[in-house]
C-alpha cells in the first residue's frame, strides 16, 4: 500500500434552495405561522426569518404584543405609610439618600451621616 494515494470525498450536506423555492416558502409564511412553515419544509425558523428580511417583510406582531414598544406591567399597590410608621428621608450633598424611621437613634444617625459625607 505504500505509494498509493487515497482520495477522500466529502459530500456537501447543505441544502440549496432556488430563488423560486425561497419566494414560495416566504409567501406561504405570510399567511401561516413561520414556525409551522419552517417545520413543514425542514428548515430552521431563523433561516425563514432571514429570507423574509431579505424580501423586506417585517415580522408581524401578535395581538398580545403592544405596538408602541411599551410592555404592560402590573405593580403592587403602594404600602400605606401609616401602617409602617412615619419615615424621614435625608438627601445628602453627595446625592446619597438615608431613610430612617421616626424612632431612629440620633447619635447613631449622626455617625452614619458623618461616615457617608467623609
Amino acid at each position: 500500500m505504500s505509494g498509493q494515494i487515497t482520495k477522500v470525498y466529502e459530500a456537501d450536506t447543505r441544502r440549496r434552495w432556488s430563488e423560486e423555492e425561497k419566494l414560495a416558502i416566504v409567501e406561504e409564511s405570510k399567511t401561516t405561522p413561520v414556525a409551522r412553515v419552517a417545520k413543514k419544509h425542514g428548515i430552521a425558523a431563523s433561516l425563514l426569518f432571514r429570507w423574509r428580511k431579505l424580501q423586506g417583510i417585517r415580522v408581524r406582531r401578535s395581538a398580545s404584543q403592544p405596538s408602541n414598544g411599551f410592555i404592560r406591567l402590573a405593580l403592587p399597590a403602594p404600602v400605606d405609610d401609616c401602617h409602617r410608621g412615619h419615615t424621614i428621608e435625608i438627601v445628602l450633598g453627595s446625592g446619597r439618600r438615608v431613610i430612617v424611621g421616626q424612632d431612629v437613634d440620633t447619635a447613631a444617625l449622626k455617625r452614619v451621616i458623618a461616615a457617608l459625607e467623609a
